[in-house]
Protein backbone atom coordinates (compact mmCIF):
# COMPACT_ATOMS: atom_id res chain seq x y z
CA UNK A 1 0.00 0.00 0.00
CA UNK A 2 0.94 3.44 -0.57
CA UNK A 3 0.42 6.31 2.03
CA UNK A 4 0.95 10.01 0.36
CA UNK A 5 3.45 11.76 2.36
CA UNK A 6 3.51 14.88 -0.43
CA UNK A 7 0.14 15.59 0.86
CA UNK A 8 -0.40 14.57 4.23
CA UNK A 9 -3.30 12.42 3.31
CA UNK A 10 -4.18 8.68 2.53
CA UNK A 11 -6.31 6.09 3.02
CA UNK A 12 -6.02 1.88 3.96
CA UNK A 13 -9.53 0.22 4.58
CA UNK A 14 -9.25 -3.82 4.94
CA UNK A 15 -12.10 -6.01 5.83
CA UNK A 16 -16.10 -5.20 6.40
CA UNK A 17 -15.25 -1.43 6.39
CA UNK A 18 -14.33 -1.61 3.31
CA UNK A 19 -17.63 -0.56 1.43
CA UNK A 20 -17.75 -0.72 -2.15
CA UNK A 21 -19.36 2.41 -3.60
CA UNK A 22 -17.21 4.82 -2.12
CA UNK A 23 -15.49 6.19 -5.92
CA UNK A 24 -12.81 8.05 -4.03
CA UNK A 25 -10.69 4.51 -2.85
CA UNK A 26 -9.77 1.34 -4.88
CA UNK A 27 -10.20 -1.89 -3.79
CA UNK A 28 -8.50 -5.48 -3.35
CA UNK A 29 -9.76 -8.55 -2.13
CA UNK A 30 -8.22 -10.28 0.82
CA UNK A 31 -7.27 -13.50 0.64
CA UNK A 32 -7.59 -16.62 3.08
CA UNK A 33 -4.59 -18.60 3.04
CA UNK A 34 -6.66 -22.00 4.26
CA UNK A 35 -3.12 -23.03 6.31
CA UNK A 36 -2.58 -19.71 7.69
CA UNK A 37 -5.62 -17.58 8.16
CA UNK A 38 -4.54 -15.20 10.86
CA UNK A 39 -2.28 -13.45 8.31
CA UNK A 40 -3.93 -10.50 5.82
CA UNK A 41 -2.73 -11.91 2.09
CA UNK A 42 -3.63 -9.75 -1.24
CA UNK A 43 -3.10 -10.68 -4.97
CA UNK A 44 0.05 -8.93 -5.94
CA UNK A 45 0.00 -9.35 -9.51
CA UNK A 46 3.05 -7.03 -10.67
CA UNK A 47 5.76 -4.43 -9.26
CA UNK A 48 6.20 -1.15 -11.47
CA UNK A 49 9.44 0.59 -10.70
CA UNK A 50 9.52 4.00 -12.86
CA UNK A 51 7.08 3.44 -16.07
CA UNK A 52 8.40 -0.45 -16.23
CA UNK A 53 5.86 -2.60 -15.35
CA UNK A 54 7.56 -6.13 -13.70
CA UNK A 55 6.43 -9.65 -14.29
CA UNK A 56 6.56 -11.48 -10.81
CA UNK A 57 8.61 -14.56 -10.96
CA UNK A 58 5.86 -16.42 -9.61
CA UNK A 59 2.37 -16.25 -8.90
CA UNK A 60 2.25 -14.41 -5.58
CA UNK A 61 -2.22 -14.58 -5.31
CA UNK A 62 -2.74 -18.60 -4.70
CA UNK A 63 -1.22 -20.97 -2.23
CA UNK A 64 0.40 -24.35 -2.57
CA UNK A 65 -0.57 -27.52 -0.25
CA UNK A 66 1.43 -26.42 2.36
CA UNK A 67 0.41 -22.81 2.63
CA UNK A 68 3.33 -21.35 0.64
CA UNK A 69 2.44 -18.60 -1.82
CA UNK A 70 0.65 -15.62 -1.43
CA UNK A 71 1.49 -11.74 -0.11
CA UNK A 72 1.36 -10.83 3.39
CA UNK A 73 0.44 -7.63 3.98
CA UNK A 74 1.59 -6.27 7.95
CA UNK A 75 1.53 -2.75 8.56
CA UNK A 76 3.51 -3.47 12.19
CA UNK A 77 6.58 -4.41 9.79
CA UNK A 78 8.98 -1.52 8.98
CA UNK A 79 10.58 -3.27 5.66
CA UNK A 80 9.14 -4.73 2.48
CA UNK A 81 10.41 -8.09 1.89
CA UNK A 82 10.80 -10.00 -1.01
CA UNK A 83 11.30 -13.31 -2.32
CA UNK A 84 15.07 -13.40 -3.41
CA UNK A 85 14.33 -14.27 -7.02
CA UNK A 86 11.57 -10.83 -7.11
CA UNK A 87 14.00 -8.54 -4.80
CA UNK A 88 16.84 -9.31 -7.30
CA UNK A 89 14.25 -8.26 -10.49
CA UNK A 90 13.37 -5.14 -8.36
CA UNK A 91 16.67 -3.76 -7.21
CA UNK A 92 17.92 -4.74 -10.79
CA UNK A 93 15.77 -2.66 -12.43
CA UNK A 94 15.38 0.27 -9.79
CA UNK A 95 19.04 0.25 -10.04
CA UNK A 96 19.02 0.49 -13.55
CA UNK A 97 17.21 3.66 -13.61
CA UNK A 98 19.59 5.65 -10.68
CA UNK A 99 22.05 7.70 -11.67
CA UNK A 100 23.67 8.17 -8.23
CA UNK A 101 26.91 6.60 -6.43
CA UNK A 102 25.66 3.52 -4.70
CA UNK A 103 27.56 3.17 -1.35
CA UNK A 104 28.96 -0.29 -1.31
CA UNK A 105 29.65 0.07 2.39
CA UNK A 106 26.46 1.17 4.24
CA UNK A 107 25.07 -1.64 2.14
CA UNK A 108 27.45 -3.84 3.68
CA UNK A 109 27.33 -2.48 7.31
CA UNK A 110 23.22 -2.12 6.94
CA UNK A 111 22.55 -4.98 5.20
CA UNK A 112 20.38 -3.32 3.07
CA UNK A 113 20.71 -2.68 -0.88
CA UNK A 114 20.33 -0.03 -2.59
CA UNK A 115 22.47 2.61 -0.50
CA UNK A 116 23.27 6.06 -2.62
CA UNK A 117 25.49 8.76 -1.82
CA UNK A 118 22.76 11.99 -2.58
CA UNK A 119 24.91 14.10 -0.79
CA UNK A 120 25.33 17.78 -2.24
CA UNK A 121 21.86 16.70 -4.70
CA UNK A 122 19.70 19.74 -4.64
CA UNK A 123 16.78 17.96 -6.45
CA UNK A 124 17.33 14.05 -5.60
CA UNK A 125 14.85 11.84 -7.79
CA UNK A 126 13.99 8.30 -7.91
CA UNK A 127 11.75 6.18 -9.87
CA UNK A 128 8.55 5.60 -8.44
CA UNK A 129 7.76 2.30 -6.93
CA UNK A 130 4.10 1.04 -7.91
CA UNK A 131 2.51 -2.39 -6.64
CA UNK A 132 -0.26 -3.84 -8.61
CA UNK A 133 -2.73 -5.57 -6.64
CA UNK A 134 -5.73 -7.83 -7.49
CA UNK A 135 -8.90 -6.06 -8.34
Amino acid sequence: YCLDYVNNSSKIVVGNKAVPGDISLTYTPLIINPIYPFFYYLGLEAVSIGRKRLNLPFNSATFDSKGNGGTIIDSGTSFTIFPEAMYSQIAGEFASQIGYKRVPGAESTTALGLCYNVSGVENIQFPQFAFHFKG
